[in-house]
């Protein structure tokens, strides 16, 4: 690996970096029957960008995702924030699992499964949308994102400045429209809004382990505070990678960004 491999200094608290620890990795994974690799999808293995709708998985990435997803000891799962059928359609390939939605859509072989209290919450999410757009209207770099069982606010272009009122039009908002039901998550450069339901992306994570071998290892990558849930899915008995510089994470390791994700997947293809 190239710059990920640069160890800390003595006092730096965070995850260390993966690549100083390969050698640990790489005993876990022999101890294995397999690896189940799941990954986030914004800021992991694709960079994030101004406008979401552009964004695709670096060619490095996909390359080794291609090369992984062909080994037989390796199931590979792709878990976004995205609505299912969106991420589907940037990774591309065929033969791995999908989740969408922070695990509240999922992939069954091919067709698309939501949580029944997501979906009955459906027409709540898509009149909160219909408010936000209206009362974000005059807010510059703002946009509202339905992705049908959850929306996201988008507020990366918008003004350092208005942060701050676009968070509280949010919050008032789906207060107004949503009461109970729906609930808020902060995420980078946007606010998340969800069915009020104890379900995240460590759920998937849980329902994908029960697709594999029990003697394999389950390991998850992704950069956001809505990875949390998944990095703790796998802290007992796995490995998390954090993307990105030093934050509170229940995360094992860490790379610095897609680039070092790149170049982690591609020593997890080529390993013997």
């Amino acid at each position: 690996m190239p710059d990920a491999t640069r160890p800390g200094s003595a006092s730096d608290d965070r995850a260390p970096l993966v690549g100083n620890w390969l050698s640990r990795i790489d005993d876990h994974l022999h101890a294995a029957g397999g690896l189940l690799l799941c990954l986030d999808f914004d800021g992991t293995l694709a960079h994030i960008a101004e406008d979401p709708t552009t964004v695709a998985p670096t060619a490095e990435c996909r390359r080794a995702l291609v090369d992984l997803a062909d080994r037989e000891d390796v199931r590979v799962a792709v878990i976004s924030g995205r609505a299912l059928d969106d991420v589907r359609d940037r990774v591309g390939l065929d033969g791995i699992y999908y989740a969408g939605n922070h695990g509240l859509e999922l992939d069954e072989v091919g067709d698309t499964v939501v949580h029944p209290v997501a979906e009955k919450h459906r027409p709540t999410v898509r009149a909160a949308c219909e408010a936000l757009s209206d009362r974000l209207v005059d807010e510059p770099g703002c946009h509202v994102e339905d992705k049908g069982v959850t929306a996201t606010v988008h507020h990366r272009l918008a003004p350092d400045e208005r942060t701050a009122r676009i968070r509280a039009l949010v919050r008032s908002t789906v207060e107004e429209v949503g009461g109970d039901a729906l609930r808020l998550t902060p995420a980078k450069a946007a606010i998340e809004l969800r069915p009020d339901l104890d379900w995240g992306k460590g759920d998937a994570v849980r329902t994908f382990r029960e697709r594999v071998s029990e003697d394999y290892l389950p390991m998850y990558v992704g950069d956001d505070s809505t990875d949390e849930s998944a990095f703790e899915a796998v802290a007992a008995d796995g490995i998390g990678v954090h993307v990105g510089d030093g934050r509170d994470t229940a995360a094992t390791f860490r790379v610095p960004d897609p680039d070092g994700v790149a170049s982690f997947l591609d020593w997890l293809s080529t390993r013997e």
